[in-house]
């Protein structure tokens, strides 16, 4: 049997291990925090167009697998589909496929894209909420959010008819914020001739409700983070013990955690998988960071001047790999055979654009299943 050892907690660390036990691995996470998962406003974008990055973005982690569009196609099915199954058994229910994108109204009556959402939200789609009343509903407690600006919003920006329904709670705290409504019995209203639109972090929604999407820190978040970390063990692993062109183990202070194969989901700079600075790095074995397809180390003063003029610039640095997922060190070579990289780690794409979901889900399903069969191959 194959151990694989995921190093990230995030979804792209959670996909591979999915994948990695699915073919018959022994796998264990290690994760020192929760990372950007957490923070998620509750919409996962996946794809927009596939045939659109692999055409235009050479660069983009989908396009540098070197499979066809129905290939991806084909692992996205799977890996979604096996991602909504393991969800639903912790409790956490998803509705949505990367084939089709709503558009879901936030606390503010924004409208934001998303392929998966939860099933809390679902019934919110603003499509599907045409032609019906919406009471918005405004916790008389909470401040930092205005039932009256959200229901004004949904009407002006999208044709909505809704309008705000105010309740109190007298035993939240004084000033309360929506964090304060976590894990709460949503209230009942005495008005139900309309579809009503709760806050986020309400439980036990009635028949013909939805949740709002949220703003970080995100109830949305925090019940996927937390069910995502069912097994996950905490440590901060710091650096490797390497021999011969592969991983042998990983150290994480007094503990040292020996695998087969290693999969880095270690994230952006959140989850600590990059280093910030003049110079973006990555910390645990120096491996190449990318922009565009050339190292940071080597584009000088025109990186720190896109930087300059747009921040976001900087999140779209990251590690590149080879076709097998194997991250690159600065020459273009993957230095460790038994050694794959997934998630938002990886550069070439927009970090909270489009695939911001997408690129952790495919690539950390693909890392898993070709990490779990990598031992097995040398083997034979």
């Amino acid at each position: 049997m194959t151990k694989v050892l995921v190093i990230g907690g995030g979804i792209a660390g959670y996909c591979a291990a999915l994948a990695a036990r699915r073919d018959g691995a022994e796998v264990t996470v290690v994760a020192r925090a929760p990372g950007a998962t957490a923070l998620y406003a509750g919409g996962m974008e996946v794809v927009d167009d596939l045939d659109a990055v692999l055409a235009g973005q050479p660069h983009h982690p989908f396009s540098r697998l070197g499979l066809d569009a129905v290939r991806l196609a084909t692992e996205l099915d799977n890996a979604i589909q096996s991602l909504k199954l393991v969800l639903d058994k912790d409790g956490l229910k998803f509705e949505g496929s990367w084939r089709k994108r709503g558009m879901y109204a936030d606390i503010h009556g924004l409208a934001r894209p998303a392929n998966l959402v939860p099933a809390s939200v679902a019934p919110g789609e603003l499509r599907a909420l045409s032609g019906r009343r919406v009471a918005v509903v405004g916790v008389q407690q909470v401040g930092e959010y205005d039932a009256d600006s959200t229901a004004q919003a949904l009407k002006e920006l999208h044709g909505i008819e809704a309008f705000p329904e105010e309740v109190s709670i007298p035993d939240l705290p004084i000033a309360a914020s929506l964090t304060d409504l976590y894990g709460r019995r949503a209230p009942q209203l005495r008005a139900r001739s309309a579809t009503i639109a709760y806050p986020p972090g309400f439980t036990s929604l009635p028949a013909d409700s939805f949740e709002l999407l949220a703003s970080p820190p995100s109830p949305h978040g925090w019940r996927l983070q937390q069910a995502i970390s069912l097994g996950t063990v905490t440590a901060h692993v710091t650096s490797f013990e390497t021999s011969a062109g592969r991983i042998v183990s990983a150290r994480a202070g007094d503990r040292t955690f020996r695998a087969d194969t290693f999969i880095l989901a270690t994230g952006l700079h959140i989850g600590g998988g990059l280093n910030g600075g003049r110079v973006t790095s990555e910390p645990l074995l120096n491996l190449g960071v990318y922009h565009e397809g050339q190292p940071v180390r080597s584009s000088g003063t025109r990186l720190q001047h896109l930087q300059y003029l747009d921040p976001a610039e900087e999140l779209r640095s990251g590690l590149m790999t080879d076709k097998g997922l194997h991250p690159l060190d600065e020459e273009g070579h993957a230095p460790y055979a038994n050694l794959f990289a997934a998630g938002a780690v990886l550069g070439g794409y927009e970090y909270a654009g489009p695939c911001g979901f997408g690129v952790p889900m495919l690539t950390g399903w693909l890392a898993g299943t070709w990490a779990a069969k990598t031992n097995r191959a040398a083997s034979r």
